[in-house]
């Protein structure tokens, strides 16, 4: 509970320095980016509470140097301040200097009074969250100008305090940040494996084979459709389960479910359709090159993706077979290039079944899958782990940062956690 020496404090009159992006003419153009140099952020770079480089833009150490504001050093807090607004990170330690485009704030806190992390959670906690949109403006394009964001409340324990709750949610996060690269040294494994035997042709006894043209005397290429079902199972209305779990487009990241929505069939979208069961993947139909797909394991009872994907069953694979297979470099340019429609190009069944892969010897598919399959299995897990380690972070997020719960309480449930 709040003690005597907590208050609320305007966030414009916290000990922190409220500094924008650089709004003049050298704000950089598309054809000034460059291919290393010093990082350039925009929204996409900002996540739900972490910041993501894949989609990094640079400019030159020259172009840098023209730009007055907006100089972003690590361990400050990112926050986006226009379209979708108040998605905060932190910018990492691993770059000494990035620039904040127009549209973006950075928030650096006196250390000596206000933790930079106890800020950061307060700042993507709802409380926060609900009362900032409460002052964004503009429907197709909402912001949050510096003159509303300061009228934002913000509860303040004593520094002590700031430092133990700062604590226990940044724990919660370093356990998901080990598990997300447990899971990335994994899946690298697995691809890394399927290039060396299958691409590269250095499998267990290539010294002994010999080949029949460009491959190994066994091997043959077949297409997709002759070692997968593409849309094996649909949903019909009138014989739809009450309730379904449903996957849409926006909940797929590449290699990724992010969520699964539990609904009634009545009031599912008309594209829940496609069944899905364990060893499924599923693919996007629409705008390939992101590669928007998953591997469905374990999923609940009457589990419904999108027609919006397409679902490849293995029948004469193992699914980590048929995975690697189509999530390489090469399979995504086959979608890529086969792709039609200009605004969202797109690709259809006929186009998976159509698409051609090596299939190798027998023996040596199964002795993949002996390797692969534990490894899926078990990136799954930490996938689950991380899910109910967001979940128990974010149910203690508001109840720390408003004093509804005690911290020592917080911090034994972080040790059962651990």
């Amino acid at each position: 509970m709040n003690g005597p020496e907590w208050s609320t404090s305007p966030f414009g009159e916290l000990p922190l320095e409220i500094i924008d992006g650089d709004r003049s003419a050298n704000y950089p153009k598309r054809s000034e980016f460059v291919s290393e140099g010093v990082p350039f952020l925009n929204s996409t770079n900002i996540l739900e509470g972490h910041f993501d480089a894949t989609d990094l833009d640079f400019i030159s150490e020259e172009k840098t140097a023209s730009i007055k504001k907006g100089r972003a050093k690590p361990g400050d807090i990112v926050m986006t301040t226009r379209g979708s607004i108040g998605k905060v990170a932190v910018f990492p330690s691993s770059f000494p200097l990035g620039i904040i485009n127009a549209q973006m704030l950075i928030i650096r806190s006196d250390p000596e009074q206000l933790d930079q992390r106890y800020l950061f959670h307060v700042m993507r906690g709802p409380e926060f969250q609900g009362r900032m949109k409460s002052f964004a403006s503009g429907s197709a394009q909402p912001q949050i100008p510096i003159r509303d964001l300061k009228h934002v409340p913000v509860l303040l324990p004593p520094l002590p305090t700031q430092q133990r709750i700062a604590a226990i949610l940044s724990a919660y996060d370093d356990l998901i940040e080990t598990n997300t690269r447990r899971i990335a040294i994994l899946e690298e494994m697995a691809r890394r494996l399927y290039e060396e035997w299958f691409v590269h042709f250095r499998f267990p006894g290539h010294e002994e084979v010999e080949f029949d043209g460009d491959l190994p005397k066994g091997w043959s290429v077949k297409t997709l459709n002759d070692i997968a079902s593409v849309n094996p199972e649909a949903i019909k209305p009138k014989t739809a389960p009450e309730r379904i779990n449903y996957i849409d487009i926006a909940s797929v990241s590449p290699g990724r479910i992010n969520s699964v929505q539990e609904l009634a069939f009545a009031d599912a979208p008309g594209r829940a359709r496609r069944k899905v069961t364990d060893g499924d993947v599923i693919w996007s139909c629409v705008r390939p090159n992101r590669r928007s797909h998953a591997l469905v394991l374990e999923p609940a009872e009457d589990t419904v993706a999108s027609t919006g994907f397409a679902v490849l069953r293995a029948k004469e694979v193992p699914f980590s077979f048929l995975l690697a297979s189509v999530t390489t470099d090469a399979f995504v340019d086959y979608l890529t290039n086969h792709a039609t429609g200009a605004a969202y190009p797109a690709v259809k069944q006929s186009d998976f079944e159509a698409s051609e892969f090596i299939l190798p010897e027998r023996r040596l598919i199964e002795a993949f899958d002996r390797t692969v399959e534990p490894m899926l299995r078990y990136v799954h897990k930490l996938d689950q782990k991380n899910a109910n380690l967001r979940a128990q972070r974010d149910l203690l997020l508001p109840k720390l940062v408003s004093g509804e719960i005690d911290v020592s309480g917080a911090e034994a449930e972080l040790e059962a956690a651990e």
